[in-house]
């Protein structure tokens, strides 16, 4: 059985990937927050372990990658923030804590986890569309995805064939972070309807590609990037 770290599981996307990942893989979650286990099935209890940790705390992160004593197999990170202000507005500080927050805090855990990494082992980025389409007041999250996103392409280079690299685009989704936005049942609708499918995303769309490009059935899949975003990123309808 392989060895997958989820970080950020107590999101939407990462709850999602603990339910689909949990009868193939050896689960170690992290999450800065309570992590919600009732959806563990009772079988698969031993095979779980769950840590709080704040990836931001850099002495933290050592200390876990430190005592592992498994090879890695994989490691999705399904966390971030949400930054949306007019670049008017937005200061030094708002976009070194995003670049903190989506970016500086990943590089530092891969740093110490790939040599820990095992043979054919898979990792997954959760950037966003925002990356490479254009919105307004969107200037600090979409400079860290970004950065996110072509930080991803170059592990993928670097480290082939050893480990893949891949990195899921959404847009807005029903989650933790974005509920400053989804709350206001109004605007939620507006929003969804800028959308082909004519809804927001939530964490089972994201969860189930995840949980593909951890396992070896993508064996042959690196480098990439996939937009899951109800095909608001390459469609016009209206």
């Amino acid at each position: 059985m392989s060895n997958i770290i989820i970080v950020g599981a107590g999101g939407a996307a990462g709850q999602s990937c603990l339910e689909s990942m949990q009868d193939d893989h050896k689960l170690y979650l992290i999450s800065r927050s309570e992590i919600d286990l009732s959806k563990v099935k009772e079988k698969n209890s031993d095979n779980i372990n769950s840590s709080i940790i704040n990836i931001n705390d850099y002495n933290k992160v050592a200390e876990f990658i430190t005592d592992i004593t498994f090879q890695i197999d994989g490691i999705v990170f399904a966390l971030g923030s949400i930054t949306l202000k007019p670049f008017s507005n937005t200061s030094i500080n708002d976009f070194k804590n995003t670049m903190e927050d989506n970016f500086y805090n990943i590089v530092n855990f891969m740093n110490l986890a790939i040599p820990k990494m095992a043979d054919n082992s898979s990792v997954v980025f959760f950037s966003s569309i925002a990356a490479t389409k254009g919105f307004k007041n969107h200037a600090a999250i979409s400079a860290a995805k970004s950065a996110l996103s072509g930080f991803s392409l170059a592990l993928a280079a670097d480290y082939a064939p050893k480990i893949r690299f891949n990195t899921i685009s959404p847009s807005l989704s029903y989650s933790k972070m974005s509920n400053f936005i989804t709350n206001n049942e109004k605007i939620a609708d507006g929003l969804s309807k800028m959308h082909p499918m004519a809804r927001l995303g939530n964490g089972s769309d994201l969860g189930s590609l995840a949980s593909f490009l951890i396992s070896k059935k993508s064996s042959w899949i690196t480098g990439q990037n996939f937009n899951v975003d109800g095909g608001r990123s390459t469609l016009i309808t209206k």
